[in-house]
């Protein structure tokens, strides 16, 4: 009789309110003698999860096996609940709590969701895994697009067949303006660049030989020609006439000119010759068109390969109204700044006057005998502050397999600042390198390949072979066979590999010479780099998706074409991903959809397509494409329809989105509640919105099939009540209790205890059950 009062005690007193219950756990009231039960000192209260977490040995042998208990079950009208833990059992089990567990350090939530609804979990849990999608984006897809100047090559071909014009040796680009091609017989070819026409032929005497150097000026109104044989002579690009003839007599005789360069002032250039020596050429105009030259620096003290004047007009195009400003404002525009390369060393030289030239700089360049230098220049924009930039030329001294980049800053008058940025080394021989923007460039190397780079992280996004292409050297001219090949070995050898004046670069874009096709190769901007896997039957629409994202988060390099603004940016890069969806639903549906062999090729295909497509809706937050048009294609299908639920889940409990249209939430219970799939249901719905959430039909669903961790959940969130649910808790306890003639609780209850505990502990604490969160301060 003592024993069933003393367990009718422990039932009244499951009834009592919440705060009695608390005030009744208050350790400093307990009367037990601590030295007479043997109970240990403890220096620190240990928490309800480390309590809850704890592993006692005595769990391994529990099991639920006992004939007796199976049958006091049966007769209040349960089902035995075989393999189930019973904390209060006796007998052993094969089944430790730990096996179920899987990681003993979950949290508290995890625990109790590993122990509840045992059954559902091992008949749900293999049919309905789907794998959120990873992005990993190392492919940056086709940056460069080669295209033959079809119109210009064909009229080549038939100046070389059908005149006497000879081959092609030479180029000159002035982008969006015209295009110059200079021929083995002193004949320059002018076309106009868009339109691919001819528009002069700069006849010269033939004596002159072949035309070894070409530039336009700052505006391409003028032209300037050097001839293997050392003339020079300048042209008006509007109607073709010859406007100053100049004799070899201004530098060495019996040397050719490799290199002519307008400076940004019209009135002035440079030239370099097949000796060496490098000149000023001033244009003067009195009563006729007169010239002056000086030798800038003489081919005795170290032959110069290569000239390379800075410009501040030649990159408007691809800079902003602002930036261009800065660059027709830059201070060193005064000073006429100018980069030679000998094999061995850069000079930067300040001409600020032919009487006053200024050596700012001497950089040391290293390399194989066979190889030429390279100079280059480039602006870029240097950030200050978050509201002030600046514009300094950057110039790029490449030989051999080294790149170096030198920033040129002004201080105060003539006083310039350079500072070395980077070097940068590849493991192949670079025969030419071109910007093609501030970010970007292309080394060419000894077998013809481009390799695109980008200049901050150094990688290598793509190398594209131009073998195809059979570029045009300039050896002849390094060698000066029109004048007797009087040079030295250096240059008749490094010659070999000559391609100063055939592959040219202007305004971002390259210009390639071949011996019967002209190419102009640019980057691909951010759209046709998507096209480029879904043109020409391609149809790589993962492909093109994956680079999309990368391009959204900011991870894809040598991007064009979009705008600076970040806003418009992330907007312009959303409208097209939206598109390549549609595209990539429709094919994956209607041409990779399985249509014969066993239904799992075609759940696995659904597998495949949906969580990609949900993983970008989410990406682009497109809420309303996943719950609309998305969700309209796979309802057709009740296979397609079932998958497209099931994928839902990995993406809820991720909390990648916590809001759902009532459609698909319906449709989503459902199928839970259909499939037995109770637990994952619950899972989700305590990870969405209350607000979303039709109360009314989530109530019913839960109080019917006993999901009391959704129940706290929608109580305490959407109505405020931290106790109606709990009470509820307690007197089911009760029951229970009664139910087992006071011997223990079912493993039901057991779980469900255990929320009702979790759920107050973590609102004493301030809270949200179940998934975390603070509760407002009221």
């Amino acid at each position: 009789m003592s024993d069933s009062v003393g367990d009718n005690q422990k039932v009244s007193s499951l009834s009592k309110d919440i705060d009695s219950l608390l005030d009744e756990c208050d350790p400093a009231s307990s009367s037990i003698d601590d030295l007479l039960f043997d109970i240990p000192a403890l220096t620190i209260l240990p928490s309800l999860e480390s309590i809850l977490h704890e592993h006692d040995p005595t769990l391994d042998s529990i099991s639920l096996s006992s004939s007796t208990q199976n049958q006091t079950l049966t007769q209040y009208g349960e089902k035995p609940a075989h393999n189930l833990p019973h904390i209060l059992s006796p007998h052993p089990s094969s089944a430790s709590l730990d096996s179920l567990l899987d990681v003993p350090n979950q949290p508290l939530d995890n625990y109790i969701l590993k122990i509840h609804h045992q059954q559902q979990d091992a008949a749900s849990t293999d049919e309905s895994f789907v794998e959120i999608p990873k992005h990993n984006q190392i492919n940056h897809g086709s940056l460069l697009k080669v295209v033959e100047l079809q119109t210009i090559s064909n009229q080549l071909a038939l100046c070389i067949e059908r005149t006497n014009y000879g081959n092609p040796t030479t180029i000159d680009v002035f982008a969006n303006r015209f295009v110059a091609i200079g021929t083995s017989k002193s004949v320059v070819l002018l076309f106009e660049h868009q339109t691919q026409i001819l528009k002069h032929c700069l006849n010269s005497d033939i004596t002159n030989g072949a035309v070894s150097a070409l530039n336009f000026n700052s505006d391409a109104t003028r032209i300037l020609v050097g001839y293997a044989r050392g003339r020079i002579q300048m042209f008006d690009c509007s109607n073709g006439k010859l406007l100053r003839n100049i004799n070899s007599d201004i530098h060495a005789p019996d040397t050719a000119i490799l290199n002519i360069k307008f400076t940004h002032d019209p009135t002035a250039a440079i030239f370099s010759d097949s000796g060496g020596s490098v000149y000023v050429l001033e244009f003067t105009r009195t009563l006729k068109r007169g010239y002056q030259s000086k030798c800038l620096f003489s081919g005795s003290r170290g032959e110069v390969c290569t000239i390379e004047p800075l410009l501040f007009n030649r990159q408007q195009e691809l800079l902003t109204s602002n930036t261009n400003e800065k660059i027709e404002q830059h201070p060193l525009k005064s000073m006429y700044l100018v980069a030679l390369a000998t094999f061995t060393k850069v000079f930067l030289l300040a001409l600020k006057s032919q009487d006053n030239v200024k050596i700012l700089h001497v950089q040391r360049l290293v390399g194989s005998n066979t190889t030429l230098p390279i100079l280059k220049w480039q602006f870029i924009i240097v950030k200050i502050s978050d509201e002030t930039n600046c514009v300094n030329p950057v110039l790029a001294a490449v030989r051999d397999k080294h790149c170096i980049f030198l920033q040129i800053q002004h201080e105060r008058d003539d006083e310039v600042q350079i500072t070395q940025l980077k070097q940068i080394t590849v493991d192949y021989s670079i025969k030419y390198f071109c910007w093609l923007n501030a970010r970007t460039f292309i080394l060419f190397d000894m077998s013809e390949r481009a390799h695109v780079i980008d200049q901050r992280s150094e990688d290598q996004l793509e190398c594209l072979p131009l073998s195809h292409c059979e570029l045009i050297y300039n050896t002849i001219f390094f060698k000066s066979l029109a004048t007797g090949g009087n040079v030295s070995t250096a240059f008749a050898l490094a010659g070999q590999n000559a391609c100063y004046q055939t592959l040219i670069s202007n305004q971002g874009r390259i210009f390639l010479l071949g011996t019967h096709i002209l190419y102009e190769i640019r980057l691909r901007d951010w759209s046709e780099r998507l096209d480029y896997y879904v043109e020409n039957g391609k149809h790589q629409y993962e492909q093109a998706l994956e680079l999309a994202y990368s391009m959204l988060v900011g991870k894809a390099k040598g991007l064009t074409g979009l705008s600076m603004d970040p806003i418009k940016r992330r907007q312009c890069i959303s409208d097209r991903m939206v598109s390549l969806l549609h595209s990539y639903l429709k094919y994956s549906l209607n041409h990779e959809c399985p249509q014969s062999g066993k239904i799992e090729l075609l759940r696995q295909h659904y597998r495949n397509v949906l969580p990609r497509s949900i993983d970008y809706c989410l990406l682009i937050d497109r809420l309303d494409l996943l719950f609309g048009l998305i969700y309209d294609l796979f309802s057709k299908d009740s296979i397609a329809h079932g998958i497209y639920l099931q994928c839902l889940e990995p993406y809820i409990l991720s909390n990648r989105f916590d809001t759902i249209s009532p459609i698909v939430l319906k449709d989503f219970i459902q199928s839970y509640v259909e499939n037995n799939h109770l637990n994952q249901l619950e899972n989700c719905l305590n990870r969405l919105d209350v607000s979303c959430l039709d109360l009314d039909q989530i109530i019913q669903i839960t109080r019917k099939y006993e999901l009391y961790m959704t129940l706290l959940h929608i109580y305490s969130e959407a109505f405020k009540d931290f106790t109606t649910i709990v009470k509820e808790i307690l007197e089911k306890l009760e029951d229970d209790f009664a139910q087992n003639q006071g011997v223990g609780y079912s493993s039901k209850m057991i779980a469900i205890g255990n929320q009702a505990l979790v759920f107050i502990q973590t609102t004493l604490v301030g809270d949200i059950y179940p998934y975390g969160g603070r509760l407002s301060s009221d």
